[in-house]
């Protein structure tokens, strides 16, 4: 039996005449922190937030992919159900420093602007990589993810 994500993407996928694409689920937030991972999903699927970022360390520490251009997400509100189907527009690596201001505007989170998003990052980024017995910098890449809300769920 499907399981309700691949339902969702079969759906999406065959509405859309999508082949040999796959498909990862994915949220945003501290999955323990179930109130932001809700309140960034509502963004998302409002369109407020329509970009993400994480350092370039973070995928190496984990072992996961880089979202690449072209890749599509199962996004899961907080208690981990399908809510809709995003589609990865952009990916590029950016130094900390050098993320722009509209990237922070529409990451959708604080009050938007360039110092407060380069403030919140970073303490985030640091106790992200120190995780892994990592350090942050801000001279450190960054992947910087444009993303785009195609399908969402009506039930």
């Amino acid at each position: 039996m499907a399981t309700s994500s691949e339902k969702i993407w079969t759906d999406f996928s065959e509405s859309h005449h999508l082949t040999n694409k796959t498909f990862q689920t994915r949220w945003f937030g501290e999955q323990s922190n179930s109130a932001e991972v809700q309140d960034l999903t509502n963004k998302i699927l409002a369109g407020d937030k329509i970009s993400t970022s994480k350092p370039l360390g973070y995928y190496s520490s984990e072992g996961e992919q880089i979202p690449q251009v072209g890749d599509y997400y199962v996004l899961l509100n907080a208690d981990m159900h399908p809510v809709g189907i995003i589609e990865t527009v952009v990916s590029e690596l950016v130094p900390f420093f050098r993320v722009s201001a509209e990237h922070a505007y529409n990451e959708a989170e604080g009050d938007r602007t360039l110092s407060d998003w380069q403030e919140r990052s970073q303490t985030k980024f640091t106790k992200q990589m120190k995780k892994y017995d990592r350090t942050f910098s801000t001279n450190d890449p960054i992947v910087c993810e444009v993303i785009k809300l195609v399908y969402k769920d009506q039930l």
